[in-house]
């Protein structure tokens, strides 16, 4: 039995790795689905594999704290992804789409936990056939 369940953990580990190889190879070609599920995941499942490519260079990111709106970087986000990665978020998750057409696509998520709801407003747009997040703003109530 404990040789059925290494063999087991074996393959799903393969499958595991098989699946994301082939998930990296695809970069160039980001739908709007894929961008937003990649960063997504990155936020609340701290699953940051191929967070780098759903995010535009020069894309903003705006933290309302109280008063203070705080400006980052595509860097700073990352990094901040990169120190919580494979830690799960205890909220609830409601998206809502604001704006979605051809070339733009704006998504409301909200984000309850127990004390406080985190809403992202996350903006995608296309360049070519890539989409990549250009812009996210945070906000607590």
């Amino acid at each position: 039995m404990k040789t059925l369940k290494t063999v087991m953990m074996g393959l799903a580990l393969f499958f595991v790795c098989t699946v994301s190889q082939a998930t990296s190879i695809g970069h160039n070609n980001l739908s709007k689905s894929e961008v937003l599920d990649t960063y997504l995941n990155a936020v609340v499942h701290g699953k940051i594999a191929g967070i780098d490519d759903a995010i535009d260079n020069n894309a903003t990111f705006y933290m309302k704290r109280g008063d203070d709106i705080n400006t980052l970087t595509k860097a700073q986000i990352i990094s901040t992804l990169k120190s919580s990665e494979n830690i799960e978020q205890d909220c609830q998750c409601v998206k809502t789409v604001l704006q979605d057409d051809d070339d733009i696509s704006k998504v409301k998520v909200e984000m309850k936990y127990k004390d406080f709801t985190r809403i992202d407003v996350i903006t995608a747009s296309r360049d070519g056939k890539t989409w990549q997040i250009t812009s996210v703003e945070t906000s607590y109530k």
